[in-house]
């Protein structure tokens, strides 16, 4: 299975176009979108090539202003997916015991007085958060974590030693005996530089490779 991985559209319909166009070219079989999806318009497109969603923040404080078939739908999506060799998530790859949809999150926010991170941590800057995620990798048996919510793409790998080094290389091949935190960027809003980014993942070859189509 070939993977197109995107996150964070926050509306931004021209530029999710322009990831799907370039997903195309690269021949996936399939779309995953990790939230922040942002719009009805958005959502309807992803719908209609039928990309596998999970939910983000945005989806947590906003769904209400969505239609009402998209507010359904969005009530029910995951906060995570796991494939056969990977988990993606929009953030985080865990969360409190018992929560499990939107309405789920808002409510423990609400009721427990808890900022955003706490449910929805930046791996990228929370060291903690990050040593959880490959905690949760190793207690899943999977080694590829997908995640957004940074807007920046960047990948880093964490050795049998536990040694971690960011992957400058765009395209790399999974090492079977490290785990792989793989931020895919930012459709709308990237905060490191120009464009539109997602990842690809091809599981029959083990390679990810990270894109900004221009």
């Amino acid at each position: 299975m070939r993977y197109a991985i995107l996150s964070d559209i926050h509306g931004n319909q021209l530029a999710l176009e322009q990831v799907l166009a370039d997903a195309r070219l690269q021949n996936t079989d399939t779309v995953l979108c990790l939230g922040d999806i942002g719009s009805d318009a958005c959502l309807d497109r992803l719908r209609e090539i039928e990309a596998t969603l999970v939910f983000g923040n945005w989806e947590v404080s906003q769904w209400g202003y969505l239609r009402p078939d998209n507010q359904e739908l969005v009530r029910n999506l995951p906060p995570m997916l796991s494939g056969d060799s990977f988990l993606a998530a929009h953030a985080a790859p865990w969360w409190p015991e018992g929560l499990a949809n939107v309405e789920d999150f808002m409510n423990y926010i609400l009721q427990r007085g808890v900022k955003w991170q706490a449910l929805f941590p930046y791996l990228d800057k929370d060291e903690n958060a990050f040593w959880q995620a490959v905690a949760e990798l190793e207690s899943a048996e999977r080694h590829l974590l997908f995640h957004g919510h940074t807007h920046v793409q960047m990948a880093h790998r964490v050795g049998p030693t536990g040694r971690i080094v960011r992957l400058r290389q765009p395209q790399f091949i999974l090492d079977r005996r490290a785990h792989y935190i793989v931020s895919v960027g930012s459709v709308s809003r990237p905060e490191d530089g120009p464009g539109p980014k997602y990842a690809l993942y091809d599981d029959e070859t083990a390679t990810v490779q990270l894109e900004s189509p221009s």
